[in-house]
Formats: C-alpha cells, structure tokens, sequence
C-alpha cells in the first residue's frame, strides 16, 4: 500500500475518497490513529494494483492543493484566517510524511535492502576474520559431491574480496536494483536476481573454474534490463544516464585487461549477466509499471 496524504481534516479526507470515486472509480483505504498531541489523524493509502496507480498518485497534490486554496477563500469570506486552514493540513501531511515515507521507501525494495545488507554483513564477517570458513562454504561447487548443495549457485553472488570490489556492485545494485523493484516489484526483482545468479555461475565455471565471487554478474544483468526496456518500455522511468551503454562496454573491456595487470575479473560472468538482463527485458517489454 502507498501512503498518500495524512490529514486532520476528515471533509478533506471525505472529498478526496469521492474525487477519486468518480473520476477513477477506484477506493482508496483510510485509517485512523492518535498523533503525538492527541489528535486524530486520517491516513489515506492507495493499493500499488490499482488502475491509474500513478495518475492518482500524481494528482493528490494537485487535489490537495485546489481544495486548500477554495477552503481558504471561504474563511476570506466568513472572517477566518486562512492560515488555520493551512495548518491542519501541513501539520498532517508533515507527520504522516515523517512516519510512513521512510518505512515505504524500503517497503518498496526489499529484496534490494536485504541482498545489500547480506553481503555488506558476509563482508564484515570475513574482515573480522572469518573469510576461510565462509569461502569454503560459500564458493560454487568445485566437487562432485558439492552439485547437491544447491545454495552454492548462488552463494558465491554474496561474497566480495576487496573494498572496490563490494562498493562498485552495491552502489549499482542499490540504484538500479532498487529502481526495478520499485517499479515492476519484488518478484521481479527475485526472479532477476536467481536466473542471473545461476546462469552466470555456470557460464563463469565452465570458463575459469569455480574461483569466482561476487554479485558482478547480477549487476550486469541488472544493467543489461533497465537499458533495454528503458528503450523498449516507455512506462518505466530508469533515469538510465547518457552514454550508459557505453559505460556497459567499456566495463566489459576492461574486464579483458584485467589479467594484463594481474587481476583476475569474471568476465565471462559480466558478458552472460549482461545478455541475460537484455533478454529478459526484451521478454519484459510490454510488463505493467506499478509505480
């Protein structure tokens, strides 16, 4: 559910709720609680599967707006400070602002906050001086009697060797990660994450071997959708930068560089996450944003 607007006022809130109802025939669900002073305040939320999501979410602002602006006329008219009215609606929009923007904000991105916080916490356990057990365990299968241990496809993704290397697939998995979660959902996500996971494992094993971590792979698939169904999708707001495919290439030559200074980067994984987020975007192309 998404947090609309909170109010003290419940004709504002009674008006919004027959707004909506006419223009849109859609509901919008209203909660009450106590703020702070003791007030009563009215929460209004709007289900991410509703039709128009976003053509609601878009002009409750604006209808906030209007309805101040005819309620401050009206008070000009019968001798009442304007302000009051104003007030009542900034004080409750500010409180119910500060309560439940930060909670959905990562209601939104769930899978993006715990995959982020999961290899942040394996990266400080290692640091802490736990890294042999936790390769051991957590490397692809190298062993014939390891293919059973089916989580070891995709427990390689959450583990990182150096400090560039952990910063570099976070920041891009939390904002462009999170960007899909956000807008196509969790299982979206989900999915993104397992197929790339797995498919560039095998593809990285069958290349090099089964010395191989990190989430680069998945990043790459990450990157490798929002470019493509940015093109192909125009309901999807990526903000995907200027010469951002470009950027995808680059990256992928200097992966071949690498071993000329002795870094060893799984490229092979990068070039299969990249086709694999391509591909399933361009299955995607015609998939509903939901917000």
């Amino acid at each position: 559910m998404q947090h609309l607007f909170g109010s003290e006022i419940p004709d504002l809130v009674r008006d919004f709720q027959a707004h909506i109802r006419t223009k849109y025939h859609a509901e919008v669900l209203v909660e009450e609680n106590q703020n702070a002073q003791g007030k009563l305040v009215y929460h209004v939320f709007l289900s991410e599967n509703t039709p128009h999501f976003l053509a609601i979410e878009q002009e409750t602002e604006v209808f906030l707006t209007e309805w101040l602006e005819r309620k401050n006329a009206q008070a000009w008219q019968n001798g009442v400070s304007p302000l009051n009215v104003s007030h009542e609606v900034s004080s409750a929009n500010s409180q119910a602002n500060s309560r439940f923007s930060f909670l959905s904000y990562f209601q939104q991105q769930k899978i993006t906050v715990f995959l982020t916080a999961l290899c942040a916490l394996i990266y400080l356990l290692m640091f802490l001086g736990f890294a042999e057990p936790l390769l051991l365990l957590t490397h692809f299968p190298a062993e014939p009697e390891q293919e059973d241990e089916i989580w070891r496809y995709l427990s390689h993704t959450l583990v990182h060797l150096s400090n560039m290397h952990i910063l570099f697939n976070l920041t891009w998995w939390w904002i462009f990660g999170g960007a899909i979660e956000r807008q196509l959902g969790s299982i979206k996500l989900l999915q993104i994450y397992l197929l790339a996971g797995v498919i560039t494992g095998v593809a990285q094993n069958v290349a090099s071997g089964p010395a191989f971590f990190g989430l680069s792979g998945v990043v790459y698939a990450v990157l490798g959708y929002v470019f493509v169904l940015d093109k192909l999708n125009k309901q999807t707001d990526f903000e995907v930068p200027d010469g951002f495919f470009y950027m995808l290439v680059v990256g992928i030559l200097l992966g071949f560089a690498g071993p000329l200074v002795d870094i060893n980067i799984g490229n092979t994984a990068h070039i299969s996450g990249l086709l694999v987020g391509m591909l399933l975007a361009f299955l995607d192309r015609n998939i509903r944003v939901k917000s």
